[in-house]
């Protein structure tokens, strides 16, 4: 058993970890029937897997929508509810290529490993990639960016490369802000944790290794300490301001509320720890249909409106994961109102790798003592 350091960030040791065992986000799959690894230079519907330049594999395939497959998110995804065809494929090319990209070095091996499954941030997934690379030369670890609506290949291959480098542990981790999302449980299905994909219904993954699926951030107090020092960074008086914490939020009613949970649970922590006059948040629905995302956004506004007819001043912040996603949009709602915007997502900060540090940490351990105990 190899000896593993979590970055000097975190300063934590992780020491003699056991394989094996089950707990919540664990899958055993030693009782599927795998076959051969698949370690041809082609995906499942014959795109080539060669690297480009970088070493990313599948990046800028172009999406394949089938009748059926455009049928199907009409019927999941009510936003998609009146597409064309045409229109489905203009969305799909709009949020970004689903690829895989190997992060460790090639002479790296390690029985743990770490998969990193995000929607991408466009052309921020370089700067990530040099975020992470302390951990990456511990782990053997890959990343899978990509919404996963109409594909799996991506996550097939990025877990080919990390069970070719030695892993027989694999923690993924689901970077997106809250579970309570389709995004998140199209994942879970692709790695067997559900038995209905949310999106398309694509080929499940195959691996001879343990998977720990980890939590994504939520509540977690590191994130409400990095939207903290994000309102710090705009503010000005803070005794007189009003913070709001604007975010994505879920496409379905059941999920938002859960996701409103959080929310105040982030704000709780940012009103205990700051001294602003009082934090709140709002979830915007972007994905939802228009009438509800519409409903969010004037309440949001009235929000602001109601902190300046009250005297005060308004900070906006997000838990967004990335800079570049719903923030040229949220400009836009807010049109005409005096308020202050950190535009920043939270992945960019310092905690956000101690989160992720922590995280991996956790499962393992977790997984550990799990092995002991049987």
């Amino acid at each position: 058993m190899n000896r593993l350091y979590l970055p000097a960030l975190l300063a934590l040791l992780i020491s003699g970890l056991a394989l094996g065992g089950a707990h919540q986000g664990e899958m055993d799959h030693s009782t599927m029937d795998h076959g051969a690894m698949d370690h041809s230079q082609h995906d499942m519907a014959g795109h080539s897997t060669e690297p480009d330049e970088k070493g990313r594999r599948l990046y800028g395939m172009k999406h394949n929508i089938t009748p059926a497959v455009a049928n199907e998110l009409r019927e999941k995804i009510p936003l998609f509810e009146t597409y064309s065809d045409a229109e489905l494929a203009l969305s799909m090319e709009m949020m970004g290529s689903n690829y895989a990209w190997y992060l460790s070095e090639d002479s790296l091996r390690g029985d743990q490993g770490v998969l990193l499954l995000l929607h991408g941030f466009k052309n921020a997934d370089e700067n990530f990639k040099q975020q992470i690379e302390s951990m990456s030369s511990i782990f053997p670890m890959a990343m899978a960016p990509g919404m996963s609506m109409m594909m799996s290949d991506h996550i097939q291959l990025a877990l080919n490369d990390i069970e070719a480098a030695g892993a027989k542990t694999i923690v993924v981790v689901p970077i997106v802000s809250t579970q309570f999302n389709t995004m998140l449980r199209q994942w879970e299905y692709i790695f067997g944790m559900q038995d209905e994909a949310p999106y398309a219904t694509v080929p499940q993954v195959k691996t001879n290794a343990q998977i720990l699926f980890a939590p994504p951030p939520g509540d977690d107090p590191l994130v409400a300490e990095i939207m903290l020092d994000h309102a710090y960074e705009i503010s000005s008086d803070p005794s007189n301001e009003v913070v709001i914490i604007a975010a994505h939020g879920p496409t379905f009613d059941y999920d938002n509320q859960k996701a409103m949970d959080q929310l105040m649970s982030l704000a709780k922590y940012m009103r205990e720890d700051g001294d602003f006059a009082d934090v709140t948040g709002l979830t915007l629905q972007d994905d939802a249909p228009k009438s509800v995302r519409d409903k969010n956004v004037a309440k949001l506004r009235g929000m602001i409106e109601e902190a300046q007819a009250d005297g005060k001043d308004v900070l906006v912040v997000t838990n967004l994961i990335g800079t570049r996603t719903i923030q040229a949009k949220l400009r836009k709602d807010l049109k005409g109102l005096d308020y202050t915007f950190n535009a920043k997502g939270i992945v960019a900060h310092p905690n956000f790798m101690k989160w992720m540090g922590e995280t991996i940490r956790d499962e393992l351990e977790r997984n550990a003592l799990a092995e002991v105990a049987r």
